[in-house]
């Protein structure tokens, strides 16, 4: 049953990553654009979600695409050249990332399922992806709980 649920979460996470990748362009600045803005990071980064791929399941989970677009002299984009060395050339003209995130409303924690690091083409530099990764707990007075007031039933 537990391999079932995993290869099923798999699939979730292979469709929502195909979305994102053939699903067009996510300027942020289209007239069209389905990102909505949340707020700043602690970096003064905007935070976007796209509320036409919210889903939210009865046992109070939200599935969400999130993008974070840093601003030009980050601290957050540098921070993501120092500390992940293998991505120093691959991520040279990274502009944002785009997140798909799952929320366990209820319990009020996180995690992570891909990551992108996108160009401004909207080009993929990198992804990763990982349907069994940690949850974390939302901490008091973080961008991430201001995205839980926006997603959150």
């Amino acid at each position: 049953m537990k391999h079932s649920s995993h290869r099923k979460n798999m699939l979730f996470v292979s469709l929502l990553l195909g979305s994102l990748i053939w699903g067009g362009g996510c300027a942020v600045a289209a007239e069209k654009s389905p990102w909505s803005f949340i707020g700043f990071t602690k970096y003064r980064d905007a935070l976007f979600i796209d509320k036409t791929r919210l889903t939210r399941s009865a046992s109070g989970k939200v599935l969400v695409s999130v993008l974070i677009k840093p601003s030009p002299k980050s601290l957050f984009r540098n921070s993501i050249k120092k500390e992940i060395p293998q991505y120093r050339t691959s991520l040279q003209n990274f502009q944002y990332l785009v997140l798909v995130m799952e929320m366990a409303c209820t319990d009020r924690k996180m995690r992570f399922l891909v990551i992108q690091f996108r160009d401004d083409n909207d080009k993929v530099l990198q992804t990763t992806t990982n349907a069994q990764a940690p949850w974390k707990q939302f901490k008091p007075g973080s961008l991430w709980k201001d995205l839980e007031g926006a997603v959150c039933p």
